[in-house]
């Protein structure tokens, strides 16, 4: 679901500014999400970057070299990655890393998938993260926490109460 509301954000900010650049990064919590995610997205935005309105790839470090690279010269506008890599992009000082991150400036989307596997000192570390991607990248930045697991048992009142409280830490 929001895949939807980034796609669109993304063809109307292309309108006005034609510069490649990444738009969003989504992180997961593993690398089989990204996996099966990119899978998802090829369905939906095409596989052939050469006709996609809206671009978008995977850095989570299975890519090779030439991957990274090019990525790095040619920015998706959706990244999608996992909270470890995210934090080696935002820390590590290779040129393909820096550039991956210069490319991301103005970021306007953050996603977090599955935000109920983010707990504890794990939890602790996506904050921090979230933070800092903020002050490097965004002046107006949307977060977004996503979870189908998050509350499954009780009534819907119970339900929403488990996400709100979720949501408010």
């Amino acid at each position: 679901g929001y895949f939807i509301p980034i796609v669109d954000a993304c063809l109307k900010a292309k309108r006005h500014d034609h510069a490649p650049r990444t738009r969003a990064i989504v992180v997961y919590p593993m690398n089989a999400l990204a996996n099966s995610q990119l899978e998802e997205l090829k369905k939906f935005l095409g596989s052939d970057p050469a006709t996609q309105a809206v671009s978008f790839g995977r850095y989570t470090g299975q890519e090779s070299d030439a991957e990274r690279q090019a990525m790095a010269a040619n920015p998706p506008d959706i990244l999608l990655t996992n909270f470890m890599m995210l934090e080696l992009l935002m820390t590590r000082q290779s040129d393909i890393d820096k550039a991956v991150m210069r490319n991301a400036r103005g970021l306007r989307f953050l996603v977090l998938d599955e935000l109920h596997a983010y707990r504890g000192r794990q939890g602790a570390d996506v904050a921090l993260l979230v933070r800092r991607v903020r002050e490097a990248l965004a002046e107006s930045l949307v977060c977004i926490g996503t979870s189908a697991t998050m509350a499954t048992e009780g009534s819907q009142t119970v339900r929403n109460a488990v996400v709100a409280s979720v949501a408010s830490r």
